[in-house]
């Protein structure tokens, strides 16, 4: 049976607030100035850290037990990322359009949850309940989202530069 997941993001704070039946039920604050977040999502409650260059994986950890509980690693030319549970389970985050406002994660057996999303907000729907995915999911997005604005950061200067060289 599908589950409904409607969520909106704070621009201001770096804030996703999860809502189920209208009452919410958990959120994801990221940290402002490098890409980790906490998260609580019913009864459960991760800490995401990102490592490496460019962070190509993020550690995920029980925020109760502080073990580890998932890593996942990122294929930035596919848009693509890899959640590996500790159990050995994996599952795949990919967008699903062009513009990554549609994407799912699924393991394409008995796990699919589906993301849609407009500017601020946006409807998950999936079938099952498994909080980490859920909250993955959304972490993997603005992870991606990150990266596209420093890329257009660190081109912006050249575009300037480049152009008024010509003038």
């Amino acid at each position: 049976m599908a589950r409904f997941i409607n969520w909106k993001r704070n621009w201001l704070n770096s804030k996703f607030e999860l809502f189920v039946d209208g009452i919410q039920r958990g959120a994801i604050v990221f940290n402002a100035w490098k890409s980790d977040a906490e998260s609580t999502f019913e009864d459960k409650n991760y800490f995401f850290t990102s490592v490496g260059f460019w962070q190509p994986k993020t550690n995920v950890f029980d925020k109760k037990t502080n073990d580890l509980v998932a890593i996942i690693t990122y294929d930035s030319w596919k848009s693509k990322a890899v959640i590996s549970m500790n159990s050995g389970e994996r599952y795949e985050w990919k967008s699903t359009n062009f513009w990554k406002s549609q994407f799912v994660v699924s393991n394409y057996k008995d796990a699919n949850i589906v993301y849609s999303s407009s500017s601020n907000s946006g409807l998950i729907s999936s079938n099952t309940d498994n909080s980490l995915l859920i909250i993955s999911g959304l972490f993997i997005k603005q992870i991606y989202n990150k990266r596209g604005a420093a890329l257009v950061a660190c081109f912006i200067p050249i575009m300037v530069a480049t152009t008024s060289r010509h003038h």
